[in-house]
Order: C-alpha cells, then structure tokens, then sequence
C-alpha cells in the first residue's frame, strides 16, 4: 500500500475497469493491517 504511506492515509479507494465477460462486479473492503481499500470493479 506505498500511495497510502505516502499520503500519510488509512484508507484509499481504487476503481477498476474490467471488461473480461467473467468478471465479478461489485465493491469489496480489503483490509491490510491498520489500512484499509475500498476496491470497485466494473
């Protein structure tokens, strides 16, 4: 998690576009440690 180290944050977001026809659509909390990730995939 370097960018949220770098920006001093305990959370952060990311936002994936996908276009394989499998994929799984949704928002998911990862946590790691003491951060947290916010990831959504369309």
């Amino acid at each position: 998690m370097g960018y949220l180290d770098h920006y001093d944050a305990n959370k952060g977001y990311m936002l994936s576009f996908n276009f394989n026809k499998k994929k799984k659509v949704g928002v998911k909390e990862i946590i790691l440690g003491d951060k947290i990730l916010i990831e959504g995939v369309c």
